[in-house]
């Protein structure tokens, strides 16, 4: 049974000719004839701080070191490999002005994970709805056990998705712009978190 991950791609590509070549050298793996327990789900495209692009790609294999083979295979960066153990989903994604919010280490249980999204979920529908808009999370099991979020949102920028983590007393970690998604396949998640469906990596 496949696992869904979230993988990290930093400086992926300088420039916007690069990135296609990086995203027609996926597509190509994904469509020939490969040994690899891998399918390819979608990715955010991310600029980041140093102007290059990044990705954030979701895909689902067997286990962590077949997408170690697929990254080495393709000569591209896999900085993070995180299992997703659930997802939410408030919006349908937003084709402009989405942010990639990434909280580290947020919580250790999955009480802790459904308080934390309740006070995100309240600080923004009520307090700062003109500025941020909740979008999507994945909800993926960090290296040292605890549980972390990838998570996207609509914003009038990243200063208002930093306001909306200190307000909520959350974590930002990362807050990096989303230029673009690529959909290779529609994820098969579920609207509501269900950590009962994967067993921890």
């Amino acid at each position: 049974m496949l696992q869904t991950y979230f993988v990290r791609r930093t400086g992926t590509a300088a420039g916007a000719t690069a990135l296609n070549a990086v995203l027609t050298r996926i597509r190509s793996f994904e469509e020939r004839e490969h040994a690899l327990q891998l399918r390819w789900l979608h990715s955010y495209v991310l600029r980041e701080v140093d102007g290059r692009y990044g990705l954030a790609c979701v895909l689902q294999a067997d286990e962590v070191s077949t997408l170690q083979r697929h990254a080495e295979q393709l000569a591209l960066p896999a900085d993070e490999i995180l299992a997703v153990h659930a997802t939410r989903v408030r919006r349908a994604f937003a084709p402009t002005l989405v942010y990639l919010v990434r909280r580290r280490g947020l919580c250790r249980c999955e009480d802790d994970f459904e308080r934390c999204a309740e006070i995100a979920r309240r600080i923004g529908d009520e307090e700062m709805p003109h500025k941020l808009s909740w979008l999507h999370s994945y909800i993926v099991r960090e290296r040292d056990g605890l549980l972390g979020s990838v998570c996207l949102y609509q914003g009038v920028d990243a200063h208002a998705l930093q306001e909306h983590a200190d307000r909520a007393g959350l974590s930002a970690h990362e807050i990096t712009p989303v230029v673009g998604r690529i959909v290779y396949r529609e994820h098969p998640g579920h609207a509501h978190a269900d950590f009962s469906e994967a067993a921890p990596a």
